[in-house]
């Protein structure tokens, strides 16, 4: 299978990085950019058989997908400003999520045991790929971020082995960066049903560095299906859980977060459903929200589909995800199929 080359030189990619944090950029700025973006294609066939070989090895059962960062996410990050007017990335090639593996289990004792074989000696030995931080750094199970958000991630520098001694054909793809996202079932329905409501509220909930009362109601809600499903207890201390519920229920009554989630229709197309898929949310004429599927025989055209949904006003969310289970590509990305289901019974249950 070919995947698109890196560019070859890095200082071009961060002056086009540059240009469109400004929202000064030429035609030429985005395509460097966009293949730097693709690139990172070949680093998730890498990890996602390094990761399925981790699974079937250490026998937890655990969901797993990934997707290749979207380009409008990319135009977005770059140009997102910190309160302080900083600018939130100032150098796309230190971006380490254009490539992201997500796996989902059952309980986080699953997840802790999973994570710790695969950083072993043992599983470390076969691979040359490099941990870019210390373990717990990116440990926001532990420590929770602001927004509520829940789970581990791991940030790899892609160093392949060769098949055949001498062999230098993998190369440009030394170094590039994949993010893995750890996450039990119970933080990824919180995670899932955040991003379906900013989408169709069309708000930023999931970014905010400063809170609003959306922010609250999610970050309560992370608590409280912490605490109840999980059993911990990590942020808001000084809350009982009847205070939660009750601050929840007032915010649902002023938001109704809650309500248009539960009116969302299921998608029902997983037959369509192959192992290159673009899922591509448009909205149509009557303001209805809609899902489509587009199946390819390969990475690249997929990639490249995706890229050409991007630049038309109706869609709203087009990405390239690719899975060998189907069933299992619908849970990890339940964000594209319209159903937070697992996150409203979590919270009706307690308010």
């Amino acid at each position: 299978m070919s995947y698109p080359k890196p560019p070859d030189s890095k200082s071009a990619i961060r002056r086009a990085g540059k240009a469109i944090a400004v929202s000064q950029e030429t035609t030429k700025d985005i395509e460097i950019v966009d293949q730097w973006r693709a690139s990172h294609g070949y680093v998730l066939n890498t990890f996602q058989i390094w990761l399925r070989r981790a699974l079937s090895k250490n026998g937890v059962d655990a969901e797993f997908a990934q997707r290749l960062k979207r380009r409008k996410t990319v135009v977005d990050k770059l140009q997102r400003i910190r309160p302080d007017g900083r600018p939130l990335i100032s150098d796309v090639t230190s971006m380490h999520d254009f490539a992201g593996c997500r796996l989902i289990f059952d309980t986080i004792d699953d997840l802790k045991h999973f994570r710790e074989g695969l950083h072993s000696a043992k599983s470390m030995r076969n691979v040359k790929h490099q941990l870019r931080h210390d373990l717990g750094k990116y440990d926001y199970i532990e420590h929770p971020k602001p927004t509520g958000y829940r789970g581990i991630h791991d940030v790899f520098a892609h160093f392949p082995r060769s098949h055949r001694t001498g062999n230098t054909s993998s190369l440009p793809w030394h170094g590039l960066k994949v993010e893995i996202q750890y996450r039990t079932r119970v933080q990824h329905a919180w995670a899932t049903a955040l991003e379906i409501s900013d989408i169709i509220d069309g708000k930023r909930t999931k970014f905010e560095l400063t809170e609003s009362d959306r922010g609250l109601f999610f970050s309560l809600a992370s608590e409280l299906i912490a605490r109840k499903y999980e059993g911990t207890k990590r942020t808001y201390l000084e809350k009982t859980q009847g205070q939660l519920v009750e601050e929840i229920s007032k915010l649902e009554a002023t938001l109704g977060i809650l309500k248009r989630l539960r009116a969302l229709k299921e998608f029902e197309g997983f037959d369509d459903l192959r192992k290159h898929n673009v899922l591509n949310i448009f909205e149509q004429e009557d303001g209805e929200l809609q899902l489509k599927v587009e199946n390819f025989r390969n990475a690249g055209a997929a990639i490249q589909f995706a890229n050409k949904l991007e630049n038309q006003p109706s869609s709203i969310n087009a990405v390239y995800v690719r899975a060998d289970n189907p069933n299992q590509l619908r849970s990890a990305y339940r964000n594209y199929f319209n159903d937070p289901i697992d996150f409203v019974r979590m919270i009706e249950e307690e308010t």
